[in-house]
């Protein structure tokens, strides 16, 4: 029996039950309240005069949405075409940094649906102190009207909780949506996707850019309509001549909208107080942080506070570099800062939370809530160090060394906050670089790393800043990838480069220099940029080497590795395989020359270069070389000696030791690619020990340090699932398939865009995995997921990723249709099928292959259904006429055809064309005869549009 949990508005939803007021039956369980429901409100609370005239900065804040709603045209219509959409249930997530109007539009979205006849509520969490169990509510509903749910502040939600509630919106019985707003879409969000996945929740999420990329937003007509709502707020007449900046139109501080708001307040504050409005961006900041500093005044002199307003100032410059904290750390922070005040420190934040409450408020437990908005809390940091040059604002001594005293001892839960902030800062305004954020760096360069990747890169873009000093971080990164660090060692490599470069004339030091950029690219996922760094370093060493310079044979062979890796990921398979093939030949030579040296660079090559061999679909030789490979690894692994306790047995006869990174590592990738090639020979079982030892040497690596062994461990994990799958062994396989798209969602969700590719890929092996037990709607949505992936990818580099969007396409269309949704399986062939004529049109042989075994794949499964027929034929005979051509270069493609032949015939069997038929038949055996010409339609087509499918592809 299906439970239904009605929401209803003014209620608590419990653990198993809903409490609410005037309703016959009242149920109450001991189960704790999750969350309460409400409707959403008709309108945005409101603000007194008087308060916000005391602190007009308030005004800024989204939650009132002073300013009338402006732009977002296409995002608004995206959210439209989510509600309106044919599923029951569904949820999306709106994210994006603080200050881009994700409430506004939410709000607006949500009024908006209000007037479309949907019945629209928001959720609450009930956290400590929100709501009481004994309180009472009224309670009604609105019949069968659908539901919008609006949820703010989602990531603050335990993810058992948001679950239960997206479970409810499966338990109302009509169509609901349910919409999540947060800042980050951060692990939580994909963790509770996952989650998601097991009950069949549709799930998207909308990125929300900034307004001023709007092009229906004009900066004058924005000021005029900020100007004329703050008025209204402040209770201010006669503001028509209040105009804007001078500099609106010119100055770059201008062209975020948050800057055109915070001028036009000021100006009708100053006009409201008689005085003359501020000019310039910077002015503007410290006029309302001036009104702010009057605020603590007044409440000092009417004995409200006890901190002075100096101290109150220090503890709002604390709030901005730590945002809210629970009240334990706050003490802990207060005590490092050191505020200036008699004060103990509970009443420090006491004081301080009655200007600054609480955003949840109070029902979180968090204290020391920022100045909002970030910018205006950014500026007042900036304020309170000498050298602005601003008079209007004089600066604290205390401020100077403040961010020291905040990050000595031990780390604190908010240091990367404090960091971000603080190079957030320091990007704005030169002297905070010169004064505070350099001097620290230069004195504890650990902390550029500890920041993280995203700070890293915004640190190594600051202009003007010193690079000494980010030599100095670049020294305490660590080797190889590591996926917190990778976006930001890239960007901090790059401009290094371009300094190391211009100061040196030595060749040898030019191509290090640009061999250690283009793996750090690599490792971002920089491919293109890598290649290109990658192709100049081989110039110069492809020049020192034919000019018999001293310049050492191994570099010029290493970069030679470096770039047939990054031709390969960039799609260049055939310059991929020569590269790693002269590598190869070079370090045999110097293998022979220097007996006991270079084989840890020869087993690179080796590994490399039989991966190139098996694209090239050079499968024996592959093989050869990779165990050639192992062999090598299993010795240097030998020789490194055991550094801590045993390791996994190999099923190939040798006890593996616990050795070095260095060493325990490549061994795991040469046999997770001698894993493929035992595979490919048939030798099925021993590719499945070889993949397994792959995985347990990974994740020994991984366990110590993830950040560096996590891709790996989930390309092994991928590699394992699929040689299971191979042997019938489909738990194991789907155990393996999850295991490497949880590592992978992780990675990608860094933001860097480095393991999209590797993510989407391993949902297509998930989806593979999940097929044999039968999770059909699993299945989709998994694929669904890597076709949105793979179609991001292939917007932004079309000729890399279009392949693999095709085939990921084509996958679903086929699970779709196993799903009963012919639909969607046909809008997926069709798109397939468009991208593949594409490659045929430009392509080779391979390409045209692929074509006909999509067509053919289409025709059988229109045929096994009988449906559509006629468009059945039209595929078949675009399929066949491709083959005609391409049977006499291969006996793969002989079989094809005949197999083709055979649909083809079958076809007009079924449509009463049997003469037809039989000379379809004959026209095959004349060629099996000898007989060269071409039997069939030529290629090309008619150009079929794909609807729909049905069946299951051609046996291979």
């Amino acid at each position: 029996m299906t439970m239904h949990r009605q929401w209803i508005e003014g209620g608590t939803v419990h653990g198993s039950v809903i409490q609410a007021h005037e309703i016959r039956s009242v149920h109450l369980g001991a189960d704790r309240p999750l969350y309460a429901v409400d409707a959403f409100p008709p309108a945005s609370p409101a603000l007194s005069p008087t308060w916000v005239r005391q602190q007009p900065a308030r005004l800024l804040d989204a939650r009132y949405a002073l300013v009338d709603f402006t732009g977002r045209h296409d995002e608004l219509a995206r959210l439209a075409a989510w509600r309106d959409s044919p599923d029951r249930v569904s949820a999306l997530l709106v994210h994006g940094p603080g200050g881009q109007g994700k409430s506004r539009i939410a709000a607006q979205f949500a009024r908006g649906s209000h007037t479309e006849n949907w019945r629209v509520l928001q959720a609450r969490h009930a956290t400590a102190g929100l709501l009481s169990p004994a309180v009472p509510f009224t309670g009604r509903t609105e019949g069968d009207a659908p539901v919008l749910m609006v949820v703010d502040y989602a990531e603050r939600w335990p993810t058992a909780d948001l679950i239960e509630l997206l479970l409810d919106a499966v338990r109302q019985g009509g169509r609901v949506r349910v919409l999540l707003v947060a800042r980050p879409r951060g692990t939580w969000w994909q963790h509770l996707v996952h989650r998601l996945g097991d009950f069949d929740i549709p799930v998207a999420d909308l990125a929300l850019p900034g307004l001023s990329d709007d092009a229906d937003v004009v900066p004058q007509t924005l000021f005029r309509t900020a100007r004329d709502c703050f008025a209204r707020a402040l209770d201010v007449h006669d503001v028509d001549a209040v105009g804007p900046p001078d500099g609106l139109e010119s100055d770059p501080e201008y062209h975020q909208v948050l800057a055109v708001h915070m001028a036009a307040l000021a100006a009708v504050d100053a006009h409201r107080r008689q005085q003359q409005a501020p000019d310039g961006a910077a002015a503007v900041s410290a006029y309302l942080l001036a009104r702010e500093r009057a605020h603590w005044e007044s409440l000092h002199g009417n004995a409200r506070v006890r901190i002075t307003p100096d101290a109150f100032g220090q503890t709002v410059y604390t709030a901005a570099m730590t945002s809210a904290l629970s009240h334990r750390e706050a003490l802990g922070v207060l005590d490092r800062i050191a505020v200036g005040s008699g004060e103990h420190a509970d009443q420090i934040l006491k004081d301080h939370a009655l200007s600054y409450p609480p955003a949840d408020g109070g029902t979180g437990g968090t204290v020391l809530e920022p100045l909002y908005p970030d910018r205006l809390a950014e500026d007042f940091l900036a304020l309170s160090v000498t050298g602005h040059g601003i008079d209007a604002h004089p600066p604290d001594p205390w401020a100077l060394d403040a961010p020291r005293r905040l990050l000595d001892g031990e780390p604190l839960p908010c240091l990367r906050r404090v960091l971000a902030t603080l190079v957030a800062t320091a990007a704005r305004w030169p002297h905070v670089r010169a004064a505070q954020l350099e001097p620290l760096l230069r004195e504890r360069p650990g902390l550029g790393v500890a920041a993280g990747g995203a700070t890293l890169a915004a640190l190594s873009d600051i202009e003007g800043l010193d690079p000494d000093v980010l030599e100095a971080i670049e020294s305490h990164l660590p080797e190889g990838a590591h996926t917190d660090l990778n976006s930001g060692a890239a960007a901090l490599a790059h401009r290094l480069a371009d300094r190391r470069l211009a100061r040196t004339e030595d060749p040898e030091e030019q191509a290090r220099v640009l061999n250690a950029l283009a793996q750090r690219q690599s490792h971002a996922g920089l491919h293109d940029q890598a290649l290109k760094s990658g192709q100049r370093a081989m110039a110069i060493r492809r020049g020192m080497h034919a000019a018999r310079t001293d310049a050492p044979e191994p570099s010029f062979a290493a970069v030679l590795g470096d770039v047939g890796v990054y031709l390969a990921k960039d799609g260049q398979f055939a310059d991929a395989l020569a590269a790693s093939g002269q590598a190869v030949r070079l370090l045999r030579r110097l293998v022979d020359e220097q007996p006991g040296r270079h084989g840890d660079e020869l087993a690179l090559a080796l590994s490399n270069h039989a991966a190139d061999l098996a694209t090239a679909d050079r499968w024996e030789e592959a093989l050869h070389t990779v165990q050639e490979a192992v062999q090598i690894r299993r010795r240097l692994v030998g020789a490194a000696g055991p550094q801590g306790g045993g390791a996994p047995g190999s099923a190939h006869g040798a006890v593996l030791v616990v050795a070095q990174d260095a060493q325990l590592a490549p061994l795991a990738a040469a046999l997770a690619n001698l894993a493929i090639c035992l595979a490919q020979a048939g030798r099925r079982e021993e590719a499945c020990a070889a993949a397994q030892e792959a995985v347990h040497i990974r994740r020994d690596l991984a366990r110590d340090r993830p950040h560096t062994h996590e891709p790996a461990l989930a390309t092994a994990l991928v590699n394992l699932s699929r040689r299971l799958t191979r042997v019938a062994r489909h738990t194991e396989a789907h155990r393996a398939a999850a295991e490497a798209v949880t590592v992978l969602r992780g990675l990608a969700e860094t933001g860097s865009g480095a393991f999209d590719e590797d993510f989407a890929a391993a949902l297509v092996n998930l989806g593979a995995c999940l097929a044999p037990l039968g999770a059909t709607a699993e299945v989709c949505r998994v694929l669904q997921e890597a076709v949105a992936v793979r179609r991001r990818l292939a917007a932004r580099q079309p000729r890399q990723f279009e392949p693999a969007l095709a085939a990921a396409l084509q996958s679903l269309a086929l699970e779709s249709f196993r799903a009963g949704s012919r639909g969607r399986a046909g809008a997926a062939w069709h798109e397939a099928v468009e991208l593949r004529r594409r490659f045929a049109a430009t392509g080779g042989d391979r390409e045209r292959s692929d074509l006909a075994g999509l067509l053919r794949t289409i025709a059988w499964m229109h045929l096994v259904e009988r449906w559509e027929l006629p468009r059945a034929l039209e595929a078949i005979e675009e399929a066949v006429g491709l083959l005609w051509w391409l049977a006499p270069t291969s006996g793969e493609h002989a079989d094809q055809l005949a197999q083709g032949v055979d649909t083809h015939a079958l076809l007009l069997t079924a449509l009463g064309r049997t003469d037809e038929a039989t000379e379809a038949r004959r026209r095959l055996q004349r060629f099996r005869s000898g007989d060269p010409a071409p039997g069939g339609p030529t290629a090309g087509g008619t150009g079929v549009a794909f609807m729909g499918v049905t069946g299951d592809p051609p046996p291979p």
